[in-house]
């Protein structure tokens, strides 16, 4: 067999439209993955992978885990070209205001991911069959947690452990269909945080989030492999309790939209103090169309399968 790595385009391609959902908040990598018939590849590849460096590089699993490289470097080349495109349209760099975060459109933006957000809830409350009184609890809590820790980013700055956390976090929740790592970062404050570090090449930034991504590939990954085989419907509730919270941070009128996409939400009567007419009905437009793209989505994924 040989080791020479060749170029694959169409997994280069299915990289590009991984990476572009990856990059906006509400939709999944792992989604698009399984739209794409890819999934299974990418979770064994992944296993593959981890497994050679767990076994202390058995040279007879080396076929096996250069195969694994050598799919998931072209991914990723992919999945990173894309990313870097989309943010920096999104956020923008140093110097320069993405869509995210000019006021004058940051509010039309947030509106789309709102609407496809809010869509996208019920993916995961589907899957809960047994729908007991303790699950809900665990909903409640787990909006609940998601709430209070949006106030808490307002005003406080995590630093590095808060990267490595915010890593592990969103390199782990892209691996899960329905789950938007991007959703995650722009949660925990660091969503244009990571951006303007990729695009800036901030490498300090970029080292403490990979650090976080590597511990979330070797503890997280095993761990929500245990308890979605053991604990699915429960795991399920806590990730639709975490989606509506995370509502609060995609509601698209702010007191301004800073740098860490986090800032407070303005209440509708203040929404009509400070916009006017027809940026309401705008903002409520693209609202729908973050639905639309949803229905988009499925209906993809039912083509597919």
């Amino acid at each position: 067999m040989s080791n020479k790595i060749t170029f694959d385009f169409s997994t280069f391609r299915n990289g590009l439209l991984m990476g572009m959902a990856d990059a906006v908040p509400g939709v999944s990598g792992g989604t698009i993955a399984l739209i794409l018939g890819i999934y299974n590849k990418l979770i064994f590849s992944l296993s593959d992978f981890l497994n050679f460096f767990k076994d202390r590089f058995p040279s007879k699993a080396f076929p096996t885990f250069f195969n694994s490289f050598q799919f998931l470097f072209t991914l990723g080349i992919g999945m990173l070209v894309s990313y870097y495109v989309i943010t920096k349209v999104l956020v923008g760099s140093e110097g320069e205001e993405g869509l995210l975060l000019k006021s004058s459109t940051a509010p039309f933006i947030f509106a789309l991911f709102f609407g496809l957000v809010l869509s996208s809830v019920k993916e995961p409350w589907k899957r809960v069959e047994n729908r007991t009184f303790s699950r809900y609890v665990i909903s409640f809590i787990a909006f609940v947690l998601v709430l209070l820790y949006t106030n808490l980013s307002l005003t406080n700055n995590g630093g590095n452990l808060l990267l490595i956390t915010s890593g592990a976090l969103a390199l782990t929740a892209m691996l899960l269909p329905g789950i938007s790592g991007a959703l995650v970062l722009l949660t925990l404050g660091q969503y244009t945080v990571v951006a303007n570090a990729v695009h800036d090449s901030e490498f300090n930034i970029i080292f403490y989030f990979l650090c976080g991504g590597l511990l979330g590939l070797f503890t997280f990954v095993p761990f929500m492999n245990f308890v979605l085989l053991n604990y699915r419907e429960d795991v399920m509730s806590v990730l639709t309790g975490l989606m509506i919270g995370s509502l609060a941070t995609l509601w698209p009128w702010k007191e301004s939209y800073d740098t860490k996409g986090v800032s407070p939400n303005l209440g509708l009567n203040e929404v009509f103090d400070n916009f006017d007419f027809l940026s309401i009905i705008g903002v409520i437009f693209f609202g729908f169309m973050g639905f639309g793209l949803y229905l988009a989505l499925k209906k993809l994924e039912k083509d597919v399968n």
